[in-house]
């Protein structure tokens, strides 16, 4: 396996790879690559967590109202925002289209994600094809190295970084573009449920809350 091992010809493959993907994708989507590939591993939307707070602000809202009640905001960005509105406004009609932007922005942002890894995929071989010509270069004759040696060397660099370049882009590129695409579309559907299901409590109490008025009146 050793012999599987060129720290220089990794080295180019990936380094090419990173500024030439950095360079075609801007700034601002590689730092959104990266993060997302860190939620992969330590997780981000926490579906107890934000039913937990749904349905304590639910509660909160049944037994005191919007306008009163003060529950503590769901983590998820995007639920929260959904809570706060409905607790700052009292209606239920902006809810909707709160949700079609919050939508559309994670859809942007998951999209962004996956498309640097899938060129960091396409770019990957191609730095493999760089580095074996820079393989090539390396056939220069060494006096301190026999023939043997020196061809040897550059061959093994020439075929390594070919080798490195087709690994790198189909057993890390695209299974990540691929893992954040599958991981963001079962957040959003976990965020959508919750939502419906915060937006479906809040239309009861609201309706709850027109009937005792109504009764109020009628009493009156």
């Amino acid at each position: 396996m050793s012999s599987l091992f060129d720290p220089a010809a990794l080295g180019i493959v990936i380094t090419g790879t990173l500024v030439a993907t950095l360079a075609r994708c801007g700034w601002l989507d590689f730092r959104e690559a990266l993060a997302s590939a860190a939620l992969l591993v330590r997780g981000g939307f926490r579906p107890e967590a934000n039913r937990k707070a749904l349905a304590q602000a639910a509660s909160a809202i049944q037994r005191d109202g919007p306008r009163r009640a003060d529950p503590p905001l769901p983590p998820d960005p995007a639920l929260a925002t959904l809570v706060a509105s409905y607790l700052r406004h009292g209606a239920l009609d902006t809810l909707a289209g709160l949700r079609r932007a919050d939508r559309a922005i994670e859809e942007a942002r998951r999209y962004a994600a996956a498309h640097v890894f899938t060129c960091a995929g396409e770019l990957a071989p191609v730095w493999g094809l760089i580095g074996t010509l820079y393989g090539f270069t390396q056939l220069t004759p060494d006096p301190a190295a026999t023939t043997t040696v020196t061809i040897m060397g550059a061959v093994s660099t020439a075929v390594l970084t070919s080798l490195y370049g087709a690994l790198i882009a189909h057993l890390v590129c695209f299974p990540l573009a691929s893992a954040i695409e599958r991981r963001g579309l079962a957040e959003e559907a976990a965020r959508e449920a919750l939502a419906d299901w915060f937006i479906a409590q809040a239309g009861g109490a609201d309706a709850a809350a027109r009937a005792r008025r109504a009764h109020l009146r009628g009493v009156a």
